[in-house]
């Protein structure tokens, strides 16, 4: 995996993209914000004219706390509100950049979703990147002017400023070492906030508690918290003394500083008062650089990683797909692995999907029937071979366009809490408002009985929710796959899991006879469906061992008609 960009460019490239928010807001937070820095920092000048001038330091004092006050208030409000703007613009990006990766390769490589995760959980603080950058700039005013006034009044003064360098230096150090224990541990995060969600949502809560799990859940939580910790608090520790060090140095310089001031009344009026205030302002830099380095310019570089992971992994395929299929799909010695993985799922796999058939896919369970269904989707792409549409091949054909064409229902289908009609209209969007095409779509997948009416609200943790069953919302999952009158691939991926025998017979003659020219693809563990499909293929241990029609493999006698006959016994069917 790519390391992450440096700080600089993905800092350019941050700012770019919040800039979109609100460049006149910006202009004035940044003048607000560091404006404000500047009374803040001539205080001490104001309190050391009361050993010779009262009234003067008095009417200074007055001036420069109301005037720090009015630019603090100003950029306070102009910084919260640019905050909720970018945090829309920031939001919207990450997920798009998710979004628009070609394949879901990603989702299987864990050093990838360790960086997606750590960069989801801080997408926010990259609103207040402006925010950070002007109060880093004031801070560092703050210091700059401070240190202006000790030198004019000793020179010797100006090594207070030197010495709180070390301070400076060892907070940057400190940053980077916790931030390479925090991607150290971000697995332990991932498994300790999946355990969380585990326990507070509604989808487990049967089995957790049937199988009297709770103590389980809670024990793994715990303890991937604890590893996690224990990463990110050996490395705050180690660090931490080094940080008490370079304190301590500046702490002594300043002592040095007071006793070498003390029968000079004004200057030691500014000794006290800047002195005291630089390390304040010392330490209000440590700070602000340690959570610039470690939240917004770490999620700077994380976001640019990001943006140039999609870009490497989007294709540059411009190619159109066919109006409409003539010859039909074929895989050309396609193999394939998962990321991480070194054993081929599908191994050297040769067929062609006639258009206009239905192509049913049988096999035990890990043979690589789903994961057929995925290279034909395109969202993986194949390790070795060809897929070829019309002879065309289908790394040439733009994901987008391509998946335009491709519709489906698939065994882990995703309930989309909208309205019905909203929930199965995602499935084409440029008809999601048309009621001849939802009541269609509903109509083909048979889920009258799930979606009385289209303008129900789905999903009992919404006011006036209704709630579904499993197999109501595969319903649901089905009308939205047939939503696309005329794909050239209709993918059916264990559609009827949660359904019984004859609704799955009765889908299966509706969907052939909607097919047309394209390719319908089903898969399913029932012989008894899948004995219709014009042409049906048997997977076992990651090939293809059989293919032909039902009464073709019953006669042939293999593996497909002793899995049949055992099924056709086990439902008291008989025959072939």
């Amino acid at each position: 995996m790519t390391e992450l960009p440096g700080w600089l460019p993905s800092l350019v490239r941050s700012l770019r993209l919040g800039y979109r928010a609100g460049p006149t807001l910006i202009a004035v937070a940044f003048l607000t914000t560091v404006g404000a820095a500047i009374p803040d920092a001539l205080l001490a000048l104001a309190f050391s004219l009361l050993a010779t001038n009262i009234a003067l330091a008095a009417t200074l004092l007055a001036v420069l706390a109301i005037g720090g006050w009015l630019l603090a208030t100003v950029s306070d409000r102009a910084n919260r509100r640019f905050a909720d703007r970018a945090a829309i613009v920031v939001e919207e990006h990450v997920a798009r950049l998710q979004s628009e990766i070609t394949t879901m390769e990603h989702h299987e490589r864990p050093e990838v979703m360790d960086r997606i995760s750590v960069l989801r959980d801080h997408a926010g603080a990259l609103s207040e990147l402006y925010q950070q950058l002007f109060s880093t700039l004031g801070a560092l005013a703050r210091l700059v002017i401070t240190v202006g006034l000790l030198v004019a009044a000793n020179p010797w003064f100006g090594l207070l400023g030197v010495v709180a360098v070390p301070a400076v230096l060892v907070s940057t150090w400190r940053a980077d070492a916790e931030r390479r224990a925090e991607e150290a541990g971000a697995q332990h995060d991932r498994l300790a906030k999946h355990m969380f969600e585990l326990g507070t949502t509604p989808g487990p809560a049967k089995e957790i508690r049937v199988f009297g799990v709770q103590d389980k859940i809670r024990t793994t939580r715990r303890q991937a918290w604890r590893e996690r910790h224990r990463k990110l608090s050996r490395a705050r520790w180690q660090t931490a003394w080094w940080q008490a060090g370079a304190h301590a140095l500046f702490g002594v310089a300043f002592l040095a500083a007071i006793v070498s001031a003390v029968h000079r009344p004004t200057t030691l009026l500014l000794v006290l008062a800047a002195g005291g205030r630089l390390a304040q302002y010392v330490a209000n830099t440590v700070q602000q650089t340690h959570f610039f380095r470690t939240i917004w310019l770490d999620v700077s570089r994380r976001l640019a990683w990001l943006e140039d992971y999609a870009v490497a992994q989007t294709h540059s395929a411009t190619g159109q797909p066919p109006r409409t299929l003539r010859h039909g799909i074929s895989l050309d010695t396609v193999s394939f692995r998962y990321p991480g993985t070194d054993r081929n799922v599908l191994d050297d796999i040769t067929v062609t999907l006639p258009a206009g058939t239905t192509v049913a896919i049988v096999g035990e369970n890990g043979a690589g029937k789903s994961t057929l269904v995925k290279l034909l989707c395109r969202l993986y792409q194949p390790t070795t071979g060809r897929i070829l549409v019309d002879g065309v091949d289908l790394a040439t054909i733009d994901p987008a366009r391509w998946r335009d064409r491709v519709s489906g229902a698939f065994q882990d289908f995703f309930p989309f809490e909208y309205t019905a009609g909203e929930s199965i209209g995602v499935g084409d969007l440029p008809h999601i408002d048309d009621p001849v095409a939802l009541h269609t779509a509903v109509s083909r997948a048979g889920a009258g009985d799930a979606v009385p009416e289209l303008t129900t609200q789905l999903g009992v943790t919404w006011e006036n929710g209704v709630d579904l069953s499993h197999g109501q919302w595969q319903k649901v999952a089905l009308a939205r796959g047939f939503m696309r009158p005329d794909p050239l691939l209709l993918v059916l991926d264990e559609p009827t899991s949660a359904l019984d025998a004859a609704t799955e017979d009765a889908l299966f003659d509706r969907s052939a006879d909607a097919a047309g020219r394209g390719v319908t693809v089903l898969v399913s563990h029932r012989f008894a469906t899948v004995r219709m499909a014009d042409l049906i293929l048997v997977l076992d241990g990651s090939r293809l061992v059989e293919r032909g029609s039902h009464a073709e493999l019953m006669a042939a006698g293999g593996r497909y008609a002793r899995l049949y006959r055992i099924q056709a016994r086990a439902y008291g069917r008989t025959g072939s």
